[in-house]
């Protein structure tokens, strides 16, 4: 098994894991300042998101190079990158959805404690997730762009003009 496989497994039960601990033992509602905690969390998972996004389009702008196209033409890296790429979407759009309800939910006072639980679970799980999976993301997106190919020589140009009459 590969390592981005192995690495989304271990997201997913960290994820899951992190949430029950949350939901037994923790509930980060009671905490005073939670609501500045989620804040930063909306903000973050919002400016990582656009990061995302401008990598993505990064990624579709040279797509068409040489060592993208190396990378790119197994099919099954393909699929995986696919799966990287929509997971941490997906989660980080559940991540800043979630932080929005919890923040409505913790401004409204008078809640049962049970749906603020559950609430704080989900977001706990969701936001691990979406960290591990920024993460994988990341690395396999630098992999991509500091790849090389070994078995051509890259070519050292000597610093002088080409053309004299430039």
């Amino acid at each position: 098994m590969n390592f981005s496989k192995l690495f989304m497994i271990f997201a997913v039960l960290a994820s899951i894991i992190i949430s029950s601990i949350v939901y037994c033992f923790f509930p980060g509602y009671t905490i005073k300042g939670f609501e500045k905690a989620l804040d930063g969390v909306l903000l973050f998972s919002s400016i990582t998101l656009g990061f995302y996004g401008a990598c993505l389009s990064v990624l579709a702008s040279i797509f068409n190079t040489k060592i993208v196209k190396e990378i790119m033409h197994d099919q099954k890296y393909r699929r995986e990158f696919v799966i990287i790429s929509g997971f941490n979407l997906v989660t980080g759009f559940l991540t800043v959805i979630t932080t929005i309800v919890y923040q409505v939910m913790l401004a409204n006072k008078g809640l049962p404690e049970m749906p603020l639980r559950i609430t704080n679970s989900l977001w706990s799980g969701f936001f691990v997730m979406y960290i591990l999976l920024t993460i994988l993301f990341v690395t396999i997106t630098f992999m991509i762009f500091l790849s090389n190919s070994e078995d051509q020589p890259i070519p050292i140009h000597d610093g002088r003009v080409g053309n004299p009459d430039f």
